[in-house]
């Protein structure tokens, strides 16, 4: 049995990305016990072991708490991470992971496990985007709707982007790839979006890689793709990687 920690629901489910533990189980019902953690308890991961960690998106006022329910367990991400852990972490959810979330005068300490920093811009305009990029030999998809972009030189990025931005206009590099540490700005139900990668979450888990309406689920995704294609300009950009 392979337990997935899906941690605090209650705070972190802003676009419906709970789903995304929910459809995994689904897809593996005999195999996957879900563990749900109250922002206000202590996480499973914090003293035992886990197979999985997921951590959706949030309002900005609720990433305060959820960094102050997470810090004293930095020492304890690392050394997960370390141990090829799976983490998935969507949405806003991935500033958590920086040096620091600026916001005007305002800097939020992050819980510093990675090498960039992120800024809010909560006077301008919501930045909303879809993209399309590439992980290892797939193709995924994604979609964002942000205060915030974050900055840095994304060495261990997660997907390169062929058409929307990244972590930043000014950046084909999207999310934090660390061993399987896997984190994205894409929000919602990332992992239905791209069952191929669903796939090979599955796979690094250990479970067979079969999914829950794959007929219908994988038509979705060539549709989806087909359209976005054809709607989103390549990137153009200055960062792009060879």
């Amino acid at each position: 049995m392979k337990k997935i920690e899906l941690l605090f629901p209650e705070l972190c489910n802003l676009y419906g990305e709970s789903y995304n533990i929910t459809y995994l189980q689904r897809c593996c019902p005999e195999e996957i016990q879900i563990i749900e953690t109250n922002h206000r308890d202590r996480p499973a991961f914090a003293s035992g072991d886990v197979d999985m960690v997921y951590l959706g998106c949030m309002t900005e006022r609720k990433q305060e708490m959820v960094l102050s329910a997470l810090r004293d367990y930095k020492t304890r991400f690392r050394e997960l991470i370390d141990k090829n852990v799976l983490f998935l972490v969507t949405g806003n959810a991935v500033e958590l992971f920086g040096r620091e979330i600026r916001d005007g005068e305002r800097a939020i300490e992050g819980l510093g496990l990675f090498d960039f920093y992120s800024v809010r811009n909560r006077k301008g305009e919501r930045h909303n985007s879809q993209f399309i990029g590439v992980w290892d030999d797939l193709t995924l998809l994604g979609h964002k709707s942000q205060f915030s972009f974050s900055y840095g030189d994304f060495a261990e990025s997660f997907i390169h982007i062929q058409r929307g931005i990244g972590m930043n206009p000014d950046t084909d590099r999207e999310g934090i790839q660390v061993n399987n540490f896997f984190a994205t700005y894409s929000l919602g139900p990332f992992l239905i979006l791209n069952p191929r990668f669903t796939k090979r979450l599955l796979e690094r888990l250990g479970l067979a890689p079969r999914l829950c309406f794959e007929k219908e689920i994988m038509e979705a995704y060539d549709y989806r793709l087909a359209e976005l294609t054809k709607a989103l300009p390549l990137y153009k950009g200055g960062d792009k990687r060879s």
